[in-house]
């Protein structure tokens, strides 16, 4: 009951009010005390099971290293077009990372096929963000080395700072699913000692003065990619659905120096359908706030298990009134679908087709 009542303490600073989206004070997942990690533990597992998100106050992660980051993110997004387009990618498949300009992504294609290939109707816009994202420093990853910006010349050392301080949370975090999930509190361990996790910064420019091409949004309704997604931003705007056909969107509490946590859809399969990886999306600023609103910006951790782990559903998680729902699948293999899926070049529901081809 206390630890119950601790993750309601915080307010939102959007609106204030209650939200699907519980606050979660995490600070005894650092600490020896087990029964306090176990109940800290059930409250994120209930978050899990109910709607997939949940905010983290009290995480661990030092404010000067995020502020440092943040402040020098926001420099990067300044310098000119033509600097920025110098750390995009010639290959996608070979080298998932860098820069996209404004309009590049559009994430609703990895959740639902694009309408414009079943009729006449055009192409949707891009989402209105501009993005530079960063993959594993671990050689023994398997990905490709990092390749980071000249300019600002502290911006390198400040993102890397950043992602290492992400993935420790994230690590903490899947302790905490272990043992809401009635596993040893290492099960995960061996599943990301050599994780291949991205960090992506989305720079979401003012729009007042610019035209929003219709239907275009801030980034469009999608569901995540891998086992936990860990959130900084830096405004209103985030809404979930637990609906995906005709969803009712609620807004996530947007909390000073917090980090809003979700599921990917690899964790959702990994738990055979008991956790959700849920439909999220950043709406336009209202016009009455578009002044208030103005620029938001937002720092995604992406935490991804080992490139060749194999993901079959956890024993706690089948019964013989739950069998199996999914076939195994190679972590590396399911991330590039995604992936791939978000840019329109891969089928946008082969990541989740259950067993039998359903």
């Amino acid at each position: 009951a206390e630890a119950r009542q601790r993750s309601r303490s915080p307010r939102s600073k959007e609106g204030g009010g209650s939200s699907i989206v519980p606050i979660i004070d995490i600070a005894a997942l650092r600490g020896e005390d087990r029964e306090a990690k176990l109940a800290v533990a059930r409250e994120i597992g209930k978050a899990c099971e109910d709607i997939g998100f949940f905010v983290v106050v009290n995480h661990g992660i030092p404010k000067d290293v995020v502020d440092r980051a943040w402040a020098r993110t926001l420099a990067f997004f300044d310098l000119p077009l033509d600097a920025k387009r110098k750390e995009e990618t010639d290959d996608e498949a070979t080298y998932p990372y860098g820069y996209s300009a404004l309009g590049a992504e559009l994430l609703s294609r990895g959740k639902e096929v694009d309408a414009a290939k079943k009729s006449d109707a055009p192409a949707a816009a891009g989402d209105m963000k501009e993005m530079y994202q960063i993959g594993p420093k671990d050689p023994l990853a398997g990905m490709p080395p990092r390749r980071l910006p000249p300019a600002p010349s502290d911006f390198p050392e400040a993102f890397e700072a950043y992602y290492e301080h992400a993935n420790g949370l994230a690590q903490r975090l899947l302790r905490a699913f272990a043992l809401a999930l009635g596993l040893d509190e290492d099960w995960f361990d061996s599943k990301m000692d050599r994780h291949i996790s991205a960090l992506r910064a989305n720079n979401y420019p003012d729009q007042n003065g610019i035209v929003v091409p219709p239907g275009s949004i801030r980034c469009s309704a999608h569901t995540d990619y891998g086992t936990v997604t860990i959130l900084k931003s830096g405004g209103p705007g985030l809404q979930v659905s637990k609906d995906k056909a005709n969803p009712t969107w609620h807004d996530v509490p947007f909390v000073e120096d917090a980090f809003v946590i979700n599921l990917g859809d690899l964790m959702r399969r990994w738990t055979n359908d008991r956790w959700s990886s849920t439909l999220h999306r950043v709406i336009n600023p209202p016009e009455e706030k578009a002044a208030s609103w103005g620029r938001r910006m937002a720092i995604a951790f992406f935490h991804n298990l080992n490139k060749d782990a194999v993901v079959e559903a956890i024993p706690s998680c089948v019964s013989d009134g739950q069998p199996a729902l999914y076939d195994p699948i190679v972590a590396g293999e399911f991330l590039m679908l995604k992936h791939l899926a978000s840019n329109g070049k891969a089928d946008p529901d082969a990541h989740l087709r259950h067993r039998g081809g359903a």
